[in-house]
This record gives structure tokens, sequence and C-alpha cells, in this order.
């Protein structure tokens, strides 16, 4: 009879609230704080704010300056120092503008210094789709921007979700405990029945009733273990460090209360999938054209002091270069000043190579698979919108239909326990009948706090699916 005291007794303590010492806000906001791949999101987004702004560098402008090579020689007894000292501004996003200046100095300890070829240039395209590369790499740039901000935001929901469900959990397990308790404290009533009727130890009877009591009792400690374990890992993931041995009594007695998420009141176009497959097809369409055949380049500067003429020039140029047919070209001219004898000085240059003339059929042929393929993706991800569509609707309706039979069945055991409970007292039902109707009831609030979690878990599944740009100031 002791072991049934003890049932009556722990049944008593049971009276008093299942859950209640922790608020599941509070553990919530621990865990994403230690959660590591939102700390490691985080720093992923930092850095490609950093590539960003360098990109932004690049393409805006670039100034060099160099010595050109150094020579130095001597006779031993007296020193000679040449170089091409030059210095260079650009301008890409100006239609690849370049400012520069040259010059070649001499210097010997006995004529001092001598500088010729000191020059100023201009150079511009005048043909060329560089503006559009640019602007290809531009919106990569502000892309990756986002995509890691997006990434940030998706972690985010995604460690809430993996609290909720590891929350799920130990409200399960905690449910089986419940429901383990009962069956057991059912099983010795049953076998002190059976010893009250004076069936021997060795008896089949005896032995049956008393293995389901021994068993009862293991189920119950591998539940109880089990959810200790459970809890002492959450707690730790939530910040807090868990040393007490009634893990039911840490969980908290309720979770925030949340409408579902429409999944219809998302756009279309915002479906994760459907937005990836037609960016991809946007800023590849982009880069293909932008990937330019003929690139025409213009020169123009002024030299003093021309090595070839022995006089001041003007320098015109321009260059061609046909990717298509691997042709490049080059054309120049110099016209001297100050002297008497005005003979211009031409340069010009050709280069050819077939290689690129027999691929160019083939590279056209493969950008217009790519885009076709692009394309296809677009129209695959369509399928699976609506294929999703229909399985979130499905699932909500699953969760609210369970969350309503559980609500009206805890509203009976409600009442039923409240009534078993006054006839116990006066004498009208038995102690197993009142106990078994807490025990439903009990069960069923758990039930009812998983069913919050699950829309919880819905609601974050569902966010998941689609791209929530106007959210993402919040996490900046």
């Amino acid at each position: 009879m002791k072991r049934l005291n003890f049932l009556c007794l722990f049944f008593i303590v049971s009276l008093a609230p299942l859950f209640g010492h922790q608020k599941a806000e509070d553990l919530l906001q621990g865990y994403l704080q230690n959660d590591l791949n939102v700390k490691k999101l985080t720093a992923s987004l930092q850095n490609q704010v950093l590539e960003d702004k360098a990109t932004k560098i690049s393409n805006g402008w670039n100034f060099k300056i160099e010595s050109g090579t150094v020579t130095v020689t001597s006779d031993g007894e007296k020193r000679k120092i040449s170089f091409s000292p030059s210095a260079e501004l650009s301008l890409p996003r100006l239609n690849n503008l370049t400012l520069g200046a040259s010059a070649d100095v001499k210097y010997n300890e006995e004529d001092g210094t001598d500088t010729k070829n000191k020059s100023l240039y201009m150079s511009v395209d005048l043909y060329s789709k560089n503006k559009q590369k640019l602007e290809v790499t531009r919106l990569k740039s502000e892309r990756s921007v986002l995509e890691a901000q997006r990434a940030l935001q998706n972690g985010l929901i995604t460690a809430e979700k993996n609290f909720y469900t590891e929350l799920k959990s130990l409200y399960s397990t905690a449910a089986s405990i419940v429901n383990a308790e009962n069956d057991l404290y059912d099983n010795q009533l049953a076998f002190n029945e059976i010893r009250a009727k004076g069936y021997i130890a060795g008896s089949l009877k005896y032995r049956q009733a008393e293995m389901k009591v021994l068993s009862g009792e293991r189920t119950v400690e591998i539940n109880k273990r089990e959810l200790e374990r459970q809890t002492k890992i959450f707690a730790s993931k939530c910040g807090i460090e868990y040393n007490g041995n009634d893990a039911v009594e840490f969980l908290p007695d309720s979770v925030p209360k949340a409408e579902a998420v429409d999944v219809l009141s998302f756009n279309k176009e915002a479906f994760t999938k459907i937005e990836k497959a037609t960016w991809t097809n946007y800023i590849n369409t982009l880069n293909r054209n932008a990937d330019s055949k003929i690139t025409v380049k213009g020169k123009a500067g002024y030299t003093f002091d021309n090595s070839s003429t022995d006089s001041d020039t003007v320098d015109l140029g321009t260059s061609l270069t046909w990717n298509g047919t691997g042709l490049t070209a080059n054309a120049g001219v110099s016209w001297p000043l100050k002297t008497d004898n005005f003979y211009p000085v031409y340069t010009f240059g050709l280069s050819f190579s077939p290689q690129p003339f027999l691929l160019a059929n083939i590279t056209d042929q493969q950008k217009e698979l790519a885009d076709e393929q692009e394309k296809i993706d677009i129209q695959s991800a369509e399928k699976d919108y609506q294929t999703e569509m229909i399985s979130r609707q499905t699932q909500l309706s699953d969760i609210q239909w369970k969350k309503k039979t559980n609500e009206e069945s805890l509203d009976m055991y409600k009442k039923l326990a409240a009534d078993e409970e006054r006839y116990y007292r006066q004498g009208y039902v038995t102690l197993s009948e009142y106990r078994n109707a807490k025990a439903n009831k009990e069960n069923y609030e758990m039930q009812c706090l998983i069913n919050d979690i699950e829309l919880l878990i819905y609601n974050d599944e569902t966010k998941l699916l689609f791209c929530r740009d106007d959210e993402i100031k919040a996490i900046k």
C-alpha cells in the first residue's frame, strides 16, 4: 500500500499548476542571442557591405602614379639616372575617360637634368559597353548585400522555428509522462486488487499484473530522464543554466498567441524561387547584352619636346577591338609644332587571331541556350509556387482543426474534472476515476500548447517561402 499512498500523494501535489517558471519570450530571446548561425550570418552581412563599398570605389575612379623603370649607371666617377614617371586618373563610369601625364627624365652629374617627351593626354571610349558592364557589376554587388540581409533575416526566423520545435518536443515528452503516470496508477490499482484477492506471488496473474507495474514505472522514469536531458540542453541554448530536477516546472505555461499567416497575402513575385529565378535571368541578360563585340577608343594629347620630331607635338590616336573576329587595330598621328619642317609622324598596328572568329557562333548559341534554361527555371519555380500554396493552406487547415477539437476536448475535461473532484470529495466516484479525468485535462492543456506552437512554426515556415524586403530595415 506504500506505493499506492505515494501515488495518491503525487496526485494531490499534481493539482498545482502544470508549468510556469520561465517565460517563452525570454527563452526565445536568449536562444536567438546564442545561435551561432545568426552570429555567422551577421558577420557575413557586415563583410558583404564592405565588399559593396569597395566595388563602388573601384567603379567610381582610380588614380595611379608610377616611377617607371629607374636605371642607374656609373663609370666610377659620374652617375647617370633615367626613369619615366607617369600619373593617370581613370573615371570608368564616364566611358572609361582617362587623363594622364608622362615624361622621360635623364640626369647626369655633368649636364644636370634633361626631360623629354613630356606628355599630357586624354583617352575615352568612343564606342563600348563598359558602362553597361559597370552597371551589371553594381547590381551584382548590391544584390549580394541584399541576399546577405535576407540570409540574416531568414536565419533569425529559422532559429525561432528551431526554438519552438524544441519546445514542442519538451511539451510532448511532458505529456507522455502524464499519460504514463496515469497508466501506472491504474496498473498499480489493478495489482493491489490482485494481491487483495489472495493471488500468490508465483501465480501467472500476479506476475502479469506486477510486470505491468514494473514496466509502467520504467516508462515513467525513462520519460522523466529524457525530459531532464532535453531541458538541460534546451536551457543551455537559451543561455540559462538548469540544475533543477523538475523540468516540468521549468517549462513556460504559455507561448505567444499569433494569428495565422495567410500564404496568399504575399505577392507571387516574392516567392523565393520565382524571385531568384527571375533575378538570375534579368542579370544574366544584362551581362550578355553588355558583352560588346566591338570597342573603339579615342586618344588625344600634347607632347612637349617629342624625341621623334624634336618638337612639341599634338597627338591623336584611335584603336578598335573586334572580339567576334579576333581583330585588333590601332592608328595614330603626331603633328609637330614650332618647327619649319611639318612632317607628321604616323603609327599603326594590326593583329588578327582566327580562334575568336571560330568560337563566336558557338558563344552566341550558348547564350541563347542559357537564356532558354533560365526561363525554364522561372516556369519550374511558378509550378513549385502553386504546389506550395496548396500544401500551406492544407497544413493550416489541419492545424486549425486540431486546435479546435483539442480546445473542445479541454473544455469538456475541465468540466468533467471539476465535477469528478466534487463527486470524489462526496464519495460518489473513486480516486482513480477522478485522477483519470484530471490527467486527461492536463494532457489536453499540453496539446493546446503544442497546437499554439505548431501555428508559430507554420507561420515561420510560411515566411521563409517569400522575400520580405520590407522587413529588412528592422534588422539592420
